[in-house]
């Protein structure tokens, strides 16, 4: 019985034991037995326990109408799992546990079924005498509030105390029903709000908003790791002004008026406006500008330099009502690095209301109480039932098992032995106290080891370790809702309907259109559309990857990479954006030593106007002062070690720029330099100032390149050739996660026979034939 097994389990271990078994009515007798012996030490017990809340309450002075009152935690389960769909149980529990003392002080049981009267009706005769255990005949959900309200009523005959604090998780009618049903002092009852539940269900409802409004879906919106930090945010807000109040720092009044502020301002924290933020916030407390870049850039370091990659890791994340946040996740929560005014304020209000609904329970919550130690038995009673498997509810075994589960929570690791000794009046046998005196030891060893600062923080990230490699897209891949279908291709005619249909409406678009969605993208990363718009084309960044490319390597990887990326930024991509606006007015003070005033102006997503399928994202326009019009391209440089550009260029093989002639320059065979191109051609300049900066040490460099048309007129077509034959077939009809996978289209891109001339550009650098010169070789040889 205390392990959760019946019969059946007990002969297959006898019968292995090469020993007698027990018949099924014999089993059920025995544990009829053993259950009038628990419940009859678990009345004698729960009496003592609230005789202990008594004194207690009588010593710190707590009465209602001079009988003492206390606060008790309550909560209530069922014989089998809900799956919150079907409350259909045989069975429901429900206890009444004091807050002070931590043991039960109540405990109902409810049971819709007794196999005597089922099989007696069956044969339409009347059942014989016996012991029914048939208690309830309404609906299960009501089980929990009925058994809670019986405990109140008998509180004041029983224990001589008034529950008159209650301590819920708030998913049924318990205190409706309390304020209604019971006598005298029910009206006067306060509820406590379980902090965890509240943060459960607000988790929860950000998952619905999400699922019933796909738009809120993708970068800088509402994704998983956005609604972990609000959830986060909101536990925070509960914890710090909890603390205020318990450390007497301000008033109860004070202290909720602070968290319903707290509450209703996180999701504005959260995206980055901090005009309203209080105290709670530790951007807006910040001394300067400067020590809260600091503070951003610190934190971007420690989520790139740290094994488990919290940033990707709670882009999955964990539920959060299950595996909770550490302490270091709900302070980080304080801080907030997200741009506001490019989230959609129609998020902004959905969010809010769900706010409203908690800020309204803020009373509530100021305790930060939660009902841990009855989930924990709800934990304990299902060692008893077997983990909710089997049906113990025909006859009293569900009874049993459950006062045994309630015994353990009130005796403590060896109850067993002590429960023995009361039921018998003998001592228990030696080996079998030897038994429950080792797992005591254990139990206490367990528990000094795991409260240990280094052991917490080993178990919390060896649960995010576990988890990162669990939600790898390889791991979803394997098994799930995502597991890797073997489908057929569609045929290569509704193929090219289906490229034609997305690109007249996704990518085709207006000048009009343009021209808003140039405008609308300013912010650039931090901008939803900006994202949106940018993954369906071919941006200038990637010129250089697909222009530099064999048309008979294999696209797959490389698609994969332009349209499924998991990347979320590094330590270097992070410090670029940060000091993007730094290196901006660096260069026009070093344009203004040159005598050369600029203004730099944002720019965002610029869509080509004669293919719509190519676009590019620079830093700025740049306008002189004699009315000419160019581009600015920045590239913030982060290195592990003190190179300045010159030994960079000189020792760094992959580096962009190179070093001849006693000056540096950007290599013509360079991404950057296919990037730089693109850009001028799809904005229509005749140049680009290409911008290096390093703090490490400090050196700026910038350089002018000018369009190059003969270039691009080569580049062009083999674009072209890469988005109609790789990228466009994914977008149209998407072959990821699906077996064999994404197409290839084989040589993708066949260059023409005529050779390109050379020629100086203005820069005074030689154009050269795009082919390798190993390539170049081979072709003479063939010739």
């Amino acid at each position: 019985m205390t392990t959760g097994n019946g019969p059946s389990h007990l002969n297959e271990i006898l019968g292995t034991m090469n020993s007698p078994g027990l018949s099924s009515t014999s089993f059920t007798a025995i544990e009829k037995e053993v259950g009038e012996w628990w419940l009859s030490a678990l009345e004698s017990n729960i009496l003592e326990a609230g005789a202990e809340e008594r004194a207690l309450a009588v010593e710190r002075g707590d009465y209602h109408h001079e009988v003492p009152a206390i606060t008790v935690i309550t909560d209530g389960g069922w014989s089998k799992r809900t799956h919150k769909h079907s409350y259909n149980a045989l069975g429901g529990v429900a206890i009444i546990i004091g807050k002070e003392t931590g043991k039960l002080l109540h405990i109902g049981v409810r049971n819709k079924y007794c196999n005597v009267c089922q099989t007696a009706k069956n044969k339409m005769v009347e059942p014989q005498e016996h012991d029914c255990f048939k208690n309830w005949d309404s609906d299960s959900q009501s089980m929990e509030s009925d058994i809670i309200v019986e405990g109140f009523k008998e509180a004041e005959t029983k224990h001589g105390l008034r529950y008159m604090r209650i301590v819920g998780d708030g998913d049924s009618s318990v205190y409706a029903k309390i304020r209604e049903e019971v006598p005298e002092w029910g009206r006067d009852v306060q509820k406590e709000e379980c902090a965890n539940h509240v943060c459960k269900c607000y988790r929860s409802n950000l998952e619905k908003l999400v699922m019933n409004n796909p738009l809120y879906k993708g970068r800088h919106n509402l994704t998983k790791k956005v609604r972990v930090q609000l959830v986060s945010a909101v536990s925070c807000a509960v914890r710090v002004r909890a603390k205020q109040r318990e450390n007497k720092e301000l008033t109860t009044s004070a202290a909720v008026a602070h968290l319903k502020h707290d509450i209703l301002n996180s999701v504005h924290h959260v995206f980055g406006n901090h005009s309203n933020c209080s105290d709670f916030c530790k951007v807006s407390t910040s001394t300067s500008t400067a020590d809260n870049l600091q503070i951003q850039i610190e934190q971007n370091e420690g989520i790139a330099d740290d094994g488990a990659n919290f940033e990707n890791i709670f882009e999955e994340q964990i539920t959060f009502w299950e595996e909770g946040a550490s302490a270091e996740e709900l302070e980080n929560s304080r801080y907030c690095s997200f741009d506001f005014h490019d989230v959609e304020k129609f998020i902004i209000q959905d969010v809010s209301i769900l706010l409203m609904k908690i800020a309204e329970k803020a009373e509530r919550l100021i305790g930060n109480t939660t009902t841990n130690i009855a989930e924990s038995w709800m934990h304990i009673r299902c060692k008893f039932d077997g983990g909710k498997i089997h049906n113990l509810c025909n006859r009293g075994s569900w009874h049993a098992r459950c006062y045994g589960g309630a015994l353990r929570m009130n005796y403590g690791p060896q109850w067993s032995p002590n429960v023995w000794k009361e039921s018998t009046a003998t001592h228990a046998g030696s080996f079998f106290t030897k038994v429950f005196q080792r797992q005591e030891v254990k139990l206490a060893q367990s528990k000094k080891h795991q409260m240990k600062p280094q052991t917490k923080k080993n178990r919390f990230m060896k649960k995010l370790r576990n988890l990162k490699q669990s939600t790898t897209t390889k791991a979803k891949r394997a098994y799930g809702e995502d597991a890797t279908e073997v489908t057929e291709d569609i045929s290569a005619s509704d193929l090219e309907a289906k490229k034609q249909e997305f690109l007249n409406k996704h990518v085709c678009v207006s000048s009009t259109q343009i021209a808003k969605i140039q405008s609308s993208t300013s912010k650039q990363s931090s901008s939803g559309l900006w994202h949106s718009e940018r993954r369906i084309r071919l941006t200038a960044s990637n010129f250089g990857k697909v222009y530099r490319r064999r048309p008979s390597i294999p696209v797959k990887n490389l698609v994969k990479s332009l349209l499924y990326s998991n990347f979320k930024g590094n330590r270097h991509t992070r410090n670029g954006l940060l000091q993007e606006r730094s290196t901006i007015e660096e260069y026009k003070l070093r344009k203004a030593e040159e005598n050369e005033n600029v203004i730099v102006k944002d720019s965002g997503l610029v869509i080509d106007h004669n293919n719509n399928f190519l676009a590019a994202s620079p830093d700025g326009f740049v306008y002189t002062s004699d009315g000419k019009k160019g581009l600015i391209e920045i590239k913030n440089l982060v290195h592990n070690k003190p190179l300045n550009l010159f030994e960079a260029a000189d020792k760094i093989r992959s580096f962009c720029l190179q070093y001849r002639n006693g000056k540096l320059s950007l290599k013509e065979n360079h991404d950057y330099y296919y990037q730089c191109q693109g850009l001028m051609n799809i904005c229509g300049t005749e140049w680009i100032d290409f911008v290096v900066r390093t703090l490490n040490p400090y050196h700026l460099f910038i350089e002018r390149i000018y369009r190059n048309e003969d270039l691009w007129n080569i580049m062009l077509p083999k674009l072209k050739d890469f988005y109609h034959t790789s990228l466009l077939p994914e977008l149209a009809s998407p072959r990821e996660g699906k077996s064999p996978g994404i197409r290839e289209p084989g040589v993708w891109y066949s260059p023409p026979n005529t050779r390109v001339a050379v020629r100086k550009t203005r820069g005074g650098r030689m154009l050269t034939d795009p082919l390798s010169r190993k390539s170049r070789n081979k072709r003479k040889k063939k010739d």
